[in-house]
């Protein structure tokens, strides 16, 4: 049997071969990060392995017993998932941006540090008024800082896409009408 399953980051294959799952996964994604992908079954999932890059995309190709798999839960197969495991922070932040190891530490209000927290560096602009913090984001993947979801702006920087947020000197959130900064394809996903 052979079953295929595409998502937002990418594909993977499945075929049965007496006792073994030979497992395919491909993804072309552009984005300097470490993607992994899982087998889902009915009753849990199975980590398949860590996609490398390959002929300008990412691969994996793995042989795995079936009776390892049905143990996890993870046959019959149900779907399959590429999921971002690790993003890679460029070497220099963006023209006339900063890195930010710890944004949650310029915010004022307890939800928005602990969910900021969870974003590990960002990109930081200061002016008179207050600062933006830039997050880098791809589809498919989590929102960050879900709270201020209607208050984001999509902006490339440097190649790559990130959420913008304002917020006023006092780490309080604004909207970003009073931002200035020139980006590559502000706006557009």
């Amino acid at each position: 049997m052979e079953w295929s399953f595409e998502g937002p980051n990418g594909a993977v294959t499945v075929r049965q071969e007496g006792k073994c799952a030979i497992c395919q996964a491909i993804s072309r994604t552009g984005e300097a990060a470490l993607f992994k992908a899982y087998l889902l079954g009915e009753e849990g999932r199975a980590l398949l392995g860590t996609l490398i890059p390959e002929g300008g995309a990412l691969w994996l190709r793995r042989s795995i017993e079936v009776a390892q798999l049905k143990r996890q839960g993870a046959w019959p197969p149900t779907g399959a998932e590429i999921l971002e495991a690790y993003s890679f922070v460029p070497e220099s932040p963006p023209e006339g941006w900063n890195l930010c190891r710890e944004p949650g530490k310029l915010m004022t209000d307890p939800l928005l540090r602990r969910e900021a927290g969870k974003l590990g560096p960002a990109f930081l602009k200061r002016d008179e008024e207050g600062f933006v913090l830039a997050v880098a984001w791809s589809k498919g993947k989590p929102f960050p800082l879900p709270p201020l979801f209607c208050l984001a702006w999509p902006e490339r920087l440097g190649g790559k896409w990130y959420m913008l947020f304002r917020f006023s000197r006092q780490g309080k959130p604004e909207l970003l009408h009073k931002f200035s900064g020139a980006g590559e394809n502000r706006g557009r996903l």
